[in-house]
């Protein structure tokens, strides 16, 4: 019986075996600490971002630069070609358009529904994104490896579906959240960089 057939068989199921993702290890003391002070020092992430079921649908791209005291987001896509830019601080957001046009406003939640069409809580996502809880009231579920899976929280539930390995821990890459009246958001993170004093 010629069991070369079968031997090249069991090497492309053994071939197959190695394409899956190791699981990420769970989370320790340090990586929770590590996590935690990151919403007090600088970040970055690159990605796509979608919206869906407010006043208007649309994707785009998103960059967001986060430092002490200010939160940069770069979005292309919802207002055509080039990118609009939206910096928020303590009480205060400014939005650029590529036009030049700037609008201002001391309530970021109000002037992002008027642009948007959706009411993100921004001082929260600072959190979310990082698979953190906000400061406040919050219902949260774990995955086996102990990460954020789910949260409920300011009339939003948030589901983190993938998580990437980023310096000395995990961060979410895939979020996917549902708000008031049906709202849907995607954001898809294709890139962290994290301040190397975080690292």
């Amino acid at each position: 019986m010629n069991r070369i057939p079968l031997l090249l068989l069991l090497l492309a199921l053994a071939g197959c075996a190695g394409w899956h993702k190791p699981p990420l290890p769970a989370v320790g003391e340090a990586e929770r600490r590590w996590r935690s002070g990151l919403i007090e020092h600088p970040w970055q992430l690159q990605g796509r971002i979608g919206v869906s079921g407010g006043r208007d649908s649309w994707h785009g791209h998103l960059r967001w630069e986060h430092g002490q005291g200010l939160d940069r987001l770069v979005l292309s896509g919802p207002f055509g070609q080039g990118g609009a830019v939206v910096e928020a601080g303590p009480g205060w957001i400014r939005l650029r358009y590529p036009d030049g046009r700037m609008l201002e406003s001391a309530d970021p939640n109000h002037l992002l529904h008027q642009v948007l069409g959706v009411a993100v809580p921004l001082t929260a996502l600072r959190y979310w994104v990082l698979g953190l809880a906000a400061p406040g009231p919050a219902a949260v579920e774990h995955d086996p490896a102990g990460r954020l899976r789910r949260l409920r929280q300011q009339g939003w539930e948030v589901d983190y579906l993938a998580y990437g390995v980023v310096t000395a821990g995990a961060l979410p890459t895939k979020l996917r959240l549902l708000g008031p009246d049906g709202v849907r958001v995607k954001l898809l993170i294709d890139r962290w960089e994290i301040d190397r004093d975080r690292t």
